[in-house]
């Protein structure tokens, strides 16, 4: 099947314009490209510079960006997990704002693929070309597509992220980020909270005086019984010696 230019153009609809990009450096970007500066542009913090690139190593948005290349873009059947320096031209490419010829790309990777047993790349547009020049294909395998070939949350998770309380994806070994909002204040004391502080401090200053007084009263006391005791004992000799001078001078005794 030979397919020229201005059936391939109708059919896939894709733009002409920018860089003949077949895999490796253009002349017209030789002098832009540096492979370290693409590397800083694509790692993100904890990825090791000096060892080979691979997608783990990559910022969330450029780890997303080489899955659409691996799968859609340049869609190849092995190393899915490894940046390869094509991969890499290409981010660059993407980030940098560089125009890429998408026709003449597809052209060259569809060819490439003209070898034996190569995985053949892009089939629906290999399913347009077919149709377009009426190539029953009743007999042929058809190929469900599945959940898992969808790019969305569940692809995403498999990067080794997970979306947070405020819908941002982070790696999942990352702890959310502390609450930096000012605290509020403690709650303010009402009045009758503060009277009644007031009174229990009165009545712990009255506690304390009233007990003072009564340990003073209990010292008067303790010497009022004392002087009584004397007093009794002086009254009991007292007694004695009266009935002794009765005795010696034979006095009747008082009368009751």
């Amino acid at each position: 099947m030979v397919i020229d230019e201005s059936v391939f153009f109708s059919l896939t609809h894709l733009p002409s314009q920018g860089a003949p990009f077949e895999g490796t450096i253009v002349d017209d970007w030789k002098f832009d490209y540096s492979r370290l500066d693409a590397r800083h542009m694509v790692y993100n913090d904890q990825a090791d510079m000096s060892d080979r690139l691979l997608a783990g190593s990559l910022t969330f948005d450029c780890r997303i960006m080489h899955y659409i290349i691996v799968r859609i873009l340049l869609p190849r059947s092995s190393n899915l997990a490894q940046a390869s320096e094509e991969d890499l031209i290409l981010m660059w490419a993407f980030l940098t704002g560089h125009l890429i010829d998408w026709a003449h790309l597809i052209k060259y990777r569809m060819h490439k693929a003209l070898w034996s047993n190569a995985p053949l790349p892009y089939p629906q547009l290999v399913t347009f070309f077919l149709h377009h020049f009426q190539i029953p294909l009743d007999n042929e395998p058809f190929v469900k597509v599945e959940r898992s070939f969808a790019i969305g949350a569940g692809a995403v998770t498999s990067f080794g992220y997970r979306k947070d309380m405020d819908g941002q994806w982070l790696k999942k070994d990352v702890q959310p980020p502390q609450d930096k909002r000012t605290p509020s204040p403690p709650p303010q004391r009402d009045d009758s909270s503060a009277l009644m502080h007031e009174v229990l401090s009165e009545l712990r200053g009255l506690r304390t005086y009233v007990g003072e007084r009564f340990d003073s009263l209990d010292g008067r006391i303790d010497a009022i019984d004392a002087r009584f005791a004397g007093m009794d004992i002086r009254i009991t000799q007292l007694k004695e010696d009266i009935s002794y001078v009765r005795q010696c001078f034979d006095l009747p005794p008082p009368s009751s």
